[in-house]
């Protein structure tokens, strides 16, 4: 089962403000996996995603007051493979391109808070649960990153970032299931 995932903002290696950053990077995904949630066929796993459901593969967790809806989970015996493009604007191969640090920032995007330290002061509460990528970032077992330059970036000017750490990126997301269940029949294509 495969799909894309995109971002376009600042992917900054050690900010004053980290658990805020993961934070604003967790709100770029929510809105695309929120709507994944309404394709076949994970529509069917939105009936597990409520409060108190019987026997759910998924585990949504409460952290600081919000709900969070992992779409991949162990319980689900789901892993996933990420294939990202990064695209920013310095020119390949330079210091300043970071590349494992901003993986590393990217990947606590994708999964959920562990604790109520890594939830943002900006973390909107009223808006039901936010969807995430991943329960956990173990449940990535292949990571494959290509860098290129990105040649034309104002094309993003309209979204308000005109920072040098601005990146564009694509996430290629392949699911695996691991073994099958019932729940997770489905995905097995």
């Amino acid at each position: 089962m495969k799909f894309k995932l995109l971002y376009y903002g600042d992917i900054l290696t050690n900010p004053k403000k980290r658990a805020q950053h993961i934070a604003d990077i967790r709100m770029q995904f929510h809105p695309q996996l929120k709507k994944l949630m309404e394709f076949k066929p994970w529509d069917n796993l939105s009936k597990f995603m409520m409060p108190n459901a019987k026997k759910s593969p998924i585990t949504t967790r409460h952290i600081g007051g919000i709900d969070w809806n992992p779409i991949i989970t162990p319980n689900l015996k789901m892993i996933a493979e990420l294939d990202i493009l990064l695209m920013h604007p310095e020119i390949v191969g330079v210091p300043r391109s970071d590349i494992d640090n901003r993986v590393k920032t990217i990947l606590d995007g994708l999964r959920c808070p562990q604790n109520e330290h890594e939830i943002g002061q900006n973390t909107p509460r009223d808006i039901g649960p936010i969807y995430t990528l991943l329960d956990d970032d173990h449940l990535v077992t292949k990571l494959t990153v290509n860098t290129s330059h990105l040649l034309s970036p104002n094309a993003f000017v309209g979204r308000g970032q005109k920072s040098p750490d601005a990146v564009f990126m694509l996430i290629d997301v392949n699911v695996r299931v691991t073994e099958g269940t019932l729940e997770n029949l489905p995905f097995m294509v």
